[in-house]
């Protein structure tokens, strides 16, 4: 299998992966705290674990993924590689931001914040009114420039009135995200990082815009990036630089709105007056 995404061909081999090792770090823990999702050095990359679903071996240099699935359907096993597996790999020597994205005069405008925030939703907000969407996952950032992930917005089904076709997995569980490739223009090229915004996850009686100071601002770029080499401080190092200096030359602004889904038209033009340029259309 070949993965289109980030502008990239990746090969994607099923098979046998052998042994593990016995060196573990966590990636992304349960709520709990027990393990979820680890990784392991191996002499050319990493081994990432799904507990109890699959392990995928990673190649930063190569870019190749092989995946051992137990127990992992493959719609699941898609969405490990794409939305997860993929942006690890490249976060090993890259930025990949946790945002989703739409293409605006200028470049990119990012929106990051902690799950549930509403990263998605505001993505396909904004592309109901005729905005690009360029990411809705992982963001891919090299020397300023973003480059988009492929082609697809995934949001629970609360927001689901928001989108403008069916969903291509319509058959999904209620607990399951819907995914929608169709009835919206995606963004394909790379394009500068023109502007973030972080989304206040808190309700708010209006639709605020409050500009973050860089210092503040480098704590959730570090808080909202893929990180896949947890055990190398060198790469670390690195990925922290890069991040300040992405908070130093883009501008951001913390975003507040009521957070009510029939104020979707309110906060898209809201959003559209504040980046400027763009002549308002509602789908």
């Amino acid at each position: 299998m070949t993965l289109a995404v980030y502008g990239r061909q990746i090969a994607c081999t099923v098979g046998s992966l052998g042994p593990a090792g016995p060196d573990w770090f966590d990636i992304w823990p349960t709520p709990s705290g027990s393990p979820w999702v680890r990784a392991q050095r191996s002499p050319v990359g990493y081994r990432i674990r799904y507990e109890g679903r699959a392990d995928f071996f990673v190649d930063p240099v190569g870019e190749t993924i092989g995946c051992e699935p137990f127990d992992c359907p493959e719609p699941m096993r898609r969405h490990f590689l794409l939305d997860q597996v993929v942006p690890l790999m490249l976060s090993v020597d890259r930025v990949v931001l946790h945002a989703s994205s739409v293409a605006a005069p200028g470049g990119f405008a990012a929106f990051i914040g902690r799950g549930g925030a509403g990263k998605s939703t505001i993505a396909l907000a904004l592309a109901r009114a005729g905005l690009a969407i360029g990411s809705d996952d992982g963001l891919l950032i090299e020397d300023g420039v973003a480059t988009p992930s492929y082609a697809s917005v995934r949001v629970w089904n609360d927001s689901a009135a928001l989108a403008a076709s069916p969903a291509c997995n319509s058959d999904a569980p209620r607990a399951a995200k819907l995914q929608y490739r169709e009835g919206f223009r995606f963004a394909a090229d790379p394009q500068a990082l023109s502007r973030l915004y972080v989304l206040d996850p808190d309700p708010c009686p209006s639709i605020r815009f409050e500009p973050i100071a860089p210092r503040d601002l480098v704590i959730t770029l570090v808080e909202q990036s893929y990180r896949l080499a947890q055990d190398d401080r060198d790469a670390l190092t690195r990925q922290l630089d890069d991040l300040t200096r992405l908070a130093r030359s883009v501008p951001a602004w913390r975003l507040s709105s009521p957070r009510r889904l029939d104020a979707w038209h309110e906060l898209s033009r809201a959003v559209i007056d504040h980046i400027g340029g763009i002549a308002f259309e509602v789908a």
